[in-house]
């Protein structure tokens, strides 16, 4: 920690320094001008040149060249110095002048000529307020970090809150939330929008047959086939409950989603995934899709597309059948 002094006098240099030595301050930094200060602290260095040890500095009012008031404005126009104290010195204690020192950003000031108990006094009052600054600022940066952290741990747990499990694909909780609002913003731009509703055949009799951690290992790699057949960074595909699946496709007519039902499709038919010594694992789809408008909603969708599945199945399974 240094105190930089600005004064022109030697003898009232001699005597600042000599005072605040002697109540222990030992860093002391001299300078008879504006520009020695601007000098000493690198206030035209950039801020890699700035010297940031000076903590207080000892201003007088009355310096060749450029005076204390505007080397004080200068000074302060640096954010590296906007909360280092200057305490001005001067034998005018005029309103005017005083006012215009504190305007400045001077705040505080000693009468020359100097006595040690006032120096005393200003300057341990100034840095016990710069050390509390420093105290204060410090913990409102740690505690933005703290925001920052708690904000990021949110969103993970947010996302988290939202993924299934076990396939790692949505869960039943982020498609209500997600497919809602796409219902509505297909509903305010008078967008068509498709449901697309997916169920794994004979999922039942692969449990029994090859018991559940293999119904498991099934159930996550029909997921990611399933995912691999979207390409639009607004298309998902979720865990609907059990061995069913679902997806909103925004913007997409029936035939684009019968296309992308087809391509899930015969994703996961080469899967190659066998049970039952001579089935292959299968999906059922069902697809339906419309341009909202006030007569439905998006339960009624969806149990359109469940209407679709339900045919597929009833058909033989392994096909797309679209409302």
């Amino acid at each position: 920690m240094s105190i930089l002094i600005v004064e022109d006098s030697d003898d009232i240099c001699l005597i600042m320094n000599r005072h605040l030595t002697k109540i222990g301050y030992k860093n002391i930094l001299l300078a008879a001008s504006a520009e020695e200060a601007f000098d000493i602290i690198g206030l035209d260095k950039g801020d890699s040149g700035i010297n940031k040890d000076v903590e207080l500095i000892l201003m007088d009012i009355g310096l060749p060249g450029l005076d204390g008031i505007g080397a004080c404005k200068k000074i302060k126009s640096n954010h590296w110095y906007n909360d280092v104290p200057i305490i001005m010195v001067t034998g005018d204690t005029s309103v005017i002048s005083l006012e215009n020192a504190f305007k400045a950003g001077a705040i505080d000031y000693i009468t020359k000529p100097v006595k040690m108990i006032e120096l005393r006094a200003r300057v341990d009052s100034a840095l016990k307020l710069k050390n509390e600054m420093d105290r204060r600022k410090a913990r409102e940066i740690e505690l933005e970090a703290l925001t920052r952290q708690l904000k990021e741990a949110n969103r993970i747990l947010t996302n988290l809150s939202y993924i299934d499990g076990l396939t790692g694909v949505a869960n039943r909780r982020y498609f209500d939330d997600y497919s809602e609002q796409e219902w509505k913003k297909a509903f305010r731009g008078h967008n068509f929008i498709s449901v697309v509703l997916v169920d794994i055949d004979f999922f039942k009799q692969l449990n029994d047959t090859e018991g559940h951690l293999y119904g498991d290992d099934c159930l996550r790699r029909v997921a990611g086939a399933l995912s691999d057949a979207l390409r639009r960074p607004g298309d998902f595909i979720a865990r609907y409950g059990g061995e069913e699946f679902v997806s909103v496709l925004p913007d997409t007519t029936l035939d684009g989603a019968a296309l992308i039902g087809e391509t899930m499709r015969t994703n996961v038919n080469s899967l190659n995934l066998c049970f039952a010594q001579s089935k292959t694992v299968t999906v059922s789809i069902g697809i339906a899709g419309m341009i909202p408008d006030k007569s439905r909603t998006l339960q009624w969708l969806i149990s359109e597309a469940d209407r679709a599945l339900y045919t597929a199945k009833k058909s033989g399974k392994n096909q797309v059948k679209v409302f």
